[in-house]
């Protein structure tokens, strides 16, 4: 009876030591697939704003070219202007590629994402991880002077009286009302009047332009740069 029960009892403990052993191997693997899940997504996050930076720095391409493009019409409009024409078409053909250009809007769909959604704490390289929130509150930084810069550009674009100035007359919306309107809402011969409030209006308008939109050069160049050298660092990660 002794022997039986010596050989029950070892039997029991072998039988707890497999029983521990392949819950150990079990958790080690589980955490092999948790690491590796967790390498994945923090992979998957690098990639996602490799993604958006590309996107960003093609259309800051964009957005400065048109700039420059708004800043040539802005410059034939003044020089136009300050000409005295008697033909007020030659001014109101320009006017619209001379007040209006692209704007850039960042693309942040990943690092919504991974701040709001917890992924942050996925980011194990420290230096990386800071390098992407310094940038993106940089980033803000900037675009929240180009938005200031804007506002009060808009704020010095007072006609007065769109009808006076001519909106129903310019090339892109005259077609919507038709010859016997546009005889009717006839604007005014400013242009012919140097001391007239829309000629003076323009003139400070365009002029404070061709500023804002160089200072909008500089600092979406700058925005450029540094989407460059932070897509650089994710090139690395991003496999």
């Amino acid at each position: 009876m002794e022997n039986k029960t010596s050989k029950y009892f070892k039997y029991a403990i072998g039988e707890i030591v497999l029983v521990v052993i392949g819950i150990l191997i079990a958790l080690q693997i589980n955490n092999w697939n948790e690491q590796k899940k967790l390498k994945q997504q923090e992979v998957t996050s690098y990639c996602k704003l490799h993604e958006d930076l590309t996107a960003d720095i093609s259309n800051i391409n964009n957005t400065l070219l048109s700039l420059s493009k708004r800043q040539a019409v802005a410059k034939t409009f003044l020089i136009n202007l300050l000409k005295i024409q008697e033909d007020k078409s030659i001014l109101l053909r320009d006017y619209i590629p001379a007040v209006r250009s692209l704007k850039f809007i960042p693309t942040k769909a990943a690092i919504v994402d991974i701040t709001s959604s917890g992924k942050l704490e996925n980011l194990k390289n420290q230096t990386l991880k800071n390098a992407i929130l310094n940038f993106y509150v940089e980033q803000d930084k900037l675009l929240a002077i180009i938005e200031n810069n804007d506002e009060r550009l808009a704020q010095q674009d007072i006609r007065n009286n769109q009808t006076d100035f001519g909106y129903q007359e310019l090339p892109l919306y005259q077609h919507i009302y038709g010859s016997e309107l546009k005889q009717l809402l006839k604007s005014t011969d400013w242009q012919k009047d140097t001391n007239n409030i829309i000629f003076k209006n323009l003139k400070n308008y365009l002029n404070v332009s061709l500023i804002v939109c160089e200072r909008e050069k500089d600092l979406l160049n700058t925005i450029r740069k540094s989407s460059i050298d932070l897509k650089k660092q994710l090139t690395a990660y991003c496999k």
